[in-house]
């Protein structure tokens, strides 16, 4: 076994030798707060799940693949995107109205705090927790991206952090494959309620629900995506957009909405894929009934 002090000179080569961020991550005119990287991806996987963070979009979801395949495509945002009243979009990838700056991350395998010092790497583990500190527009906002083998686990919670309205806010989005074919929702007080998806360019489903699933009949595979806490705001809805190229699912909290200094919105979403889905809900109704014991559902 190594002496303290030898162990402690190993410990300091290490982290030496790691490559530090480019020169041009550290310019004068970078967004982010020193020591972020601005550019590239660092890609979390479990032994069921594979999610790659991107630095570009406010380090958000990239895209999200199942066993290797690939049931988020990248063809859009994630995260938490807001409209500010007379506004344009701020957050993510957006740029119309002004970009998420993102402050500091924050990386947990296993239990062990491991520094970020670089991307394009993958970071492997059982249970691998990214948190990311950032500001949107008014808002102070703290994301937890948590990867299992069972599932993914995305917590956000915002901060006003002064009197501000806003005109919409999306509090998570995920670009699911334009080849599921129906959806299954459960509503808040229990009930089950099924919708075909077939391009049709409109939201599908369009209420509050306590979970939504997409089915793939292709691939014989749904993907859940369960809010223990009713995301619930002026005017939310829990939303399908059911196009050609995604069909992108929408937690809507309010279709314009006022705050005061101080006010704090927390909500979490659990995503889920289910393998041998047949179409009769079978697999994905008894996946969704076991992660409202895992996560009971809170008010």
């Amino acid at each position: 076994m190594l002496a303290r002090p030898l162990l402690a000179c190993c410990l300091s080569l290490l982290f030496l030798s790691v490559s530090p961020l480019p020169a041009a991550d550290q310019g004068p005119d970078r967004l982010y707060d020193p020591g972020v990287p601005e550019t590239g991806f660092l890609t979390l996987e479990t032994d069921n799940y594979t999610i790659p963070m991107d630095a570009a979009s406010g380090w958000t979801i990239d895209k999200m693949f199942y066993k290797g395949h690939e049931f988020g495509l990248n063809n859009g945002q994630y995260g938490t995107v807001m409209r500010p009243k007379g506004q344009q979009w701020w957050g993510t990838g957006h740029k119309e109205g002004g970009r998420e700056v993102v402050h500091k991350l924050q990386l947990i395998v296993d239990g062990k705090e491991v520094p970020i010092t670089k991307t394009g790497e993958t970071i492997k583990g059982q249970r691998i927790e990214f948190i990311k500190e950032s500001t949107i527009w008014k808002f102070k906002v703290r994301a937890e991206t948590t990867v299992t083998n069972s599932e993914v686990f995305e917590r956000t919670q915002l901060e006003a952090l002064a009197d501000c309205e806003l005109d919409l806010l999306y509090y998570f989005m995920h670009c699911f494959p334009p080849s599921s074919t129906k959806w299954m929702a459960r509503l808040p007080d229990g009930t089950i309620e099924t919708g075909p998806l077939s391009h049709s360019k409109k939201m599908a489903v369009s209420q509050d629900t306590s979970w939504v699933a997409q089915f793939n009949p292709a691939e014989q595979l749904s993907v859940l995506c369960y809010t223990p806490r009713v995301i619930t705001g002026n005017k939310s809805a829990s939303m399908i957009w059911d196009l050609d190229r995604y069909h992108k699912y929408y937690l809507r909290h309010n279709d314009g909405q006022a705050f005061k200094q101080g006010d704090k919105l927390d909500f979490t979403v659990i995503v889920k894929a289910i393998p041998q889905e047949t179409g009769d809900w079978k697999a994905t109704q008894q996946a969704a009934t076991e992660l409202m014991k895992q996560f009971p559902a809170e008010k």
